[in-house]
């Protein structure tokens, strides 16, 4: 089975697991969504998709191993993070919260018969937040949110037969719309697009090499099961 097709079995076990709370007569949800007080996880367990790394698992902690090939040439990566999203609606509609995604990868490439491993690399994000949400009845609702934040990425690669450390850092834009389906006061399923942008991006290359200005656009689709709570 391939990577792609059991990220998706993963998820719609995820999802008939959930169903069933909602097979009983729908009725309508007492509390909204949206009300002041309300913490919302809204990224428990799902799956992204985007045009440069496919189709891959969102959630707040994971795994993953990536092997690519490139005529003779293979590398293989592990790749660990821990990724906590949460907000808080401050008053009705309004929400203020934020992600902060840490990751370590390490791995190797092989080419020629003559392997080489790579160094580890940590990569880190933080995003600061703002969201309206509004309903469109009791179950479902758009949640525009808006994020101003950090990231230093890490990367590793094979320049002349030597293992080389990439960083780059920049201001980070970030900004999402979400339809939100509600199963019950607590558990729901969002899903839409995302756009983050880089401004005044950094890349230096370990070893002296002189530094290159830089921006980076990037749009990836998400869906993902969250929680609602009242703490």
């Amino acid at each position: 089975m391939s990577r792609a097709k059991e990220i998706v079995a993963a998820f719609v076990v995820l999802l008939v697991l959930v169903l069933p709370r909602t097979a009983r007569a729908e009725r309508d949800l007492i509390v909204p969504f949206h009300e002041g007080g309300r913490l919302v996880l809204d990224q428990l367990a799902g799956v992204r998709a985007s045009a440069a790394s496919g189709l891959s698992y969102a959630g707040p902690i994971g795994v993953a191993f990536q092997t690519t090939s490139a005529g003779d040439a293979q590398a293989k990566t592990t790749r660990l993070w821990l990724a906590p999203s949460a907000d808080v609606f401050v008053t009705e509609h309004l929400s203020l919260g934020g992600i902060v995604d840490v990751s370590y990868a390490f791995g190797s490439t092989k080419a020629s018969g003559q392997e080489v491993s790579l160094p580890g690399t940590t990569s880190i994000t933080v995003v600061p937040r703002v969201g309206f949400y509004v309903p469109l009845g009791d179950r479902f609702g758009v949640w525009p949110r808006l994020g101003v934040g950090y990231a230093r990425v890490e990367g590793a690669s094979v320049q002349a037969g030597a293992p080389v450390r990439e960083t780059f850092q920049s201001l980070l834009l970030e900004g999402d719309l979400s339809l939100v389906y509600r199963f019950d006061e607590t558990f729901f399923l969002r899903a839409g697009p995302s756009i983050s942008v880089s401004v005044g991006g950094r890349r230096e290359v370990e070893g002296g090499v002189a530094g290159v200005d830089g921006s980076v656009l990037a749009v990836t689709g998400a869906m993902a099961f969250g929680v609602n709570l009242d703490p």
